[in-house]
């Protein structure tokens, strides 16, 4: 009995481990499904519909996949994507190889189909009729302006042709494919993507099924074509081929591993775009070449956060294309310096692998700075390279720690002498600044003060006060604040200042000193009364002797004159 049971146990676990995995094969009617186990694709298939691999399911496609347009497969948190030795392919797609760019060439060759044939190139549009689209065969060149295909006849017998073009066109021109046409009407085409193109890159023009990992995805020895793949987690290819699937998106969250592989076809300018803080590590591959990079580092959007409302901002060497401009910032000191937008790519790409392999980086640089009579405050930094960055601009605190006059008391109408403390506590020196003084709420009079300091340094500044009326009173001294910083007032002074102790004026005494002045003006005048009075009597004097004289020399001539008679 317990053989029995024994025996219908194992059987039951070899029917449990030999029977197929649930949705062993991909949807074909254009239905939804969910992969909640883990299951495996090994027989080539076509897919029609959408899948979602759930968390703790992976999904292992070792068969070639033909994807219908329109079809998607999402990898949720969790899930995992395995292609390994085999391929998802899609054959509704439109490519073109690029042949205005300089050296442009393409070799074709179409086998063994004949002597001589015509070999038609063509256009993804009509070249306009006043450009230069010169397409040189051998010594034969064709105008192309005003045409969307153009022919040469040449041999079809296994031979290479070359074909080579001179433009001065700068719109991107295609050719979609190269057709043979031989023995009657007979006819052989080569699609762009097969075409081989030196100088030339290869672009795809759409995408025609959409692969979303945010879970890992890993492609070993497999081949995509055709795919939008989006990355929000791990990303692996490895000895991989991936044929009109670029850009590759990776996102923020992403991590991708490039390895052994070959990436052809992008429909934009690159291969791969990293947004925002992805990584990647790119190893021994090869890209679409050319113009289109290998990889680049987009940011979403750039902006920047300061301490200084309206501060002045001079912008150099960002993106791409090394773009200079100055902006200001907002009232709060922010700034979007580059909003999100295709028009804005440029100067949102920080870092790029070029075509040839080489790893660029910007080299841009981001001064802030304000301007006032205190001086030129400013800082210079490297531009972030991420979505948002910020700047602290070092800046002075001026504060006046005390004021201290010499005497407690003053006469009024006159000063009194004392100093004033000034400290710089900030970081970076000052000059100019002037040190306002007030009684109260009213100005007081006193000596201009002006002072200079270094970062951390304090100074004894000497002033006078003069005050006019009796009566006690104190001295409040402050940094007057320039109008440029009037937004930065707290961070750069210390607005309440320092008061002195009180001085008590008075005015001066005059009582005893109004008497005695008098005096001496009475005695002055009657000293200069004598003196005058002194000065008449004696020249009355001196006229009294002059005339006795004059009447004695008179009568003694009067004398002579007449003797006497005897």
């Amino acid at each position: 009995m317990r053989n029995a049971r024994r025996l219908l146990q194992v059987t039951v676990v070899l029917l449990f481990l030999t029977a197929p995995l649930a949705q062993a094969a991909p949807p074909s009617g254009g239905e939804s499904a969910n992969i909640s186990e883990s299951e495996t694709w090994t027989d080539d298939a076509t897919m029609n519909g959408h899948i979602s691999i759930g968390n703790g399911a992976t999904l292992t496609i070792s068969a070639n996949i033909t994807m219908e347009t329109g079809s998607s497969i999402t990898v949720e948190e969790g899930g995992q994507l395995v292609l390994t030795n085999g391929g998802l392919y899609s054959n509704d797609l439109n490519a073109g190889v690029m042949v205005n760019g300089v050296l442009a060439s393409l070799t074709l060759n179409f086998g063994d189909l004949a002597d001589e044939g015509v070999l038609q190139l063509k256009f993804d549009h009509e070249i306009p009729n006043n450009v230069k689209m010169h397409v040189i065969y051998g010594d034969t060149t064709m105008n192309a302006s005003g045409l969307d295909l153009v022919q040469f006849d040449v041999p079809l017998n296994d031979s290479n042709l070359t074909i080579t073009f001179d433009a001065y066109y700068f719109t991107p021109t295609y050719i979609l494919w190269a057709k043979a046409i031989h023995s009657g009407g007979d006819t052989t085409t080569i699609m762009a993507q097969d075409i081989t193109a030196t100088n030339a890159p290869l672009y795809w023009f759409q995408s025609a099924f959409d692969i979303v990992a945010h879970g890992d995805m890993s492609v070993t020895s497999s081949e995509v074509e055709g795919a939008n793949i989006t990355c929000h987690s791990l990303c692996q290819f490895d000895n991989a081929q991936l044929t009109g699937s670029a850009p590759i998106h990776a996102a923020t969250t992403a991590s991708l591993s490039v390895q052994d592989s070959t990436i052809a076809g992008s429909r934009t300018d690159e291969d791969i775009v990293l947004h925002d803080q992805a990584s990647i590590t790119y190893t021994n591959s090869q890209g679409t070449g050319g113009t289109t990079d290998a990889w680049i580092r987009l940011l979403s959007e750039r902006s920047l956060t300061t301490n200084i409302p309206n501060g002045s901002l001079d912008i150099s060497g960002i993106g791409w294309g090394a773009s200079n401009w100055n902006d200001l910032t907002d009232e709060n000191g922010a700034i979007l310096l580059v909003p999100a937008g295709q028009t804005n790519e440029h100067k949102r790409i920080v870092e790029w692998m070029d075509g040839e392999g080489v790893v660029h980086q910007e080299e841009a640089t981001i001064t802030l700075s304000v301007s006032s009579s205190w001086g030129v405050f400013s800082t210079t930094i490297d531009a972030p390279m991420t979505s948002s960055g910020s700047i602290e601009l070092a800046l002075p605190y001026v504060q006046v720690t005390a004021v201290e006059p010499d005497s407690s008391t003053g006469i009024a109408n006159k000063s009194v002498p004392g100093m004033v403390s000034v400290t710089n506590s900030g970081a970076v020196p000052v000059s100019s600044v002037s040190i306002w003084c007030y009684e109260g709420a009213e100005l007081a009079d006193t000596t201009q003060m002006t002072v200079s300091l270094n970062a951390g340094e304090t100074k004894q500044v000497p002033f006078t006060w003069y005050a006019y009326e009796a009566g006690e009173a104190t001295l409040t001294c402050k940094p007057l604040l320039p109008s440029a910083l009037n937004e930065l007032a707290n961070e750069v002074m210390e607005a309440d200042g320092a008061t002195s102790e009180v001085v008590t004026w008075t005015y001066a005494e005059e009582v005893e000193e109004a008497p005695l002045l008098i005096w001496m003006a009475a005695a002055l005048g009657s000293v200069g009364l004598a003196l005058f009075a002194r000065a008449q009597v004696q020249k009355q004097r001196y006229v009294e002797s002059e005339n006795q004289a004059n009447e004695l020399l008179a009568a003694e001539d009067e004398e002579k004159s007449y003797p006497d008679e005897v």
